[in-house]
């Protein structure tokens, strides 16, 4: 009857944006809204994801090379700004479950290119305290997503726990960030089982300095997994 229903709405009402409330079809977002998005197309990183102006031998950046990640291989959707800014807040702090359907759809191509048959899947996680303020984790939302819309990944959501408190990553710099997240996440009795020897599949909303995948990384690392590749909405050039 729900599905009906949900069904029948999208022939009766109008759907507006969920950023500018204009008129938007059935991704939530107005045609001005999608043109101000910057999806990252190659030549890329192979490894870290970043954009590149022309394409690289062994497709790795300097950066790369000089400071090899943890990380085997990150991807993101499109660039961090302004448009894609304020979708990703939409989505964590505005109820903005309804986004998503689309923001999964985005992401389903670099998430098939990521993930194995039997990769676990895991979001990263928010504290208590934060998760019973917001209500949801945006980033287990997009997950159990994709791993119910693909035929590849199992989604893991209660193996990695944020057991520390940090204050919010917004206006810190590289080395404070890497502080404040010292030793913020760790693994319950069963994920130290379920991680060993297996490819672990992180998903976030917005990489910056890279600081939450990295120490999430570094604790995976720690019980034994064999690889950790990583996937968000939106990074930072």
């Amino acid at each position: 009857m729900r599905h009906l229903i949900d069904h029948l709405s999208t022939f009766i009402l109008p759907h507006q944006c969920v950023l500018c409330r204009s008129f938007a079809d059935l991704t939530n977002l107005c045609a001005s809204c999608w043109s101000g998005l910057e999806p990252i197309s190659d030549p890329k990183c192979g490894q870290c994801g970043r954009p590149l102006q022309h394409d690289l031998p062994q497709g790795k950046c300097g950066h790369c090379w000089l400071l090899p990640p943890s990380i085997e291989r990150t991807r993101a959707w499109c660039l961090y700004n302004d448009t894609s800014r304020a979708i990703v807040l939409k989505f964590k702090h505005g109820n903005g479950l309804a986004l998503t359907p689309v923001l999964a759809s985005m992401l389903g191509r670099l998430y098939e290119e990521l993930v194995t048959a039997d990769s676990l899947v895991i979001p990263v996680p928010l504290h208590r305290w934060r998760y019973l303020h917001r209500r949801y984790n945006q980033s287990a939302e997009l997950a159990r997503r994709l791993t119910s819309t693909h035929n590849c990944g199992l989604f893991a959501p209660n193996l990695l726990h944020r057991h520390k408190a940090t204050t919010s990553q917004a206006g810190l710099n590289q080395a404070q960030r890497k502080q404040n997240l010292a030793n913020a996440f760790q693994l319950n009795d069963n994920g130290k089982v379920a991680v060993r020897d297996r490819h672990i599949l992180l998903i976030d909303d917005v990489l910056t300095t890279g600081a939450t995948l990295n120490e999430a990384t570094r604790t995976l690392g720690r019980a034994g997994c064999q690889s950790v590749s990583a996937l968000v909405i939106a990074r930072v050039r």
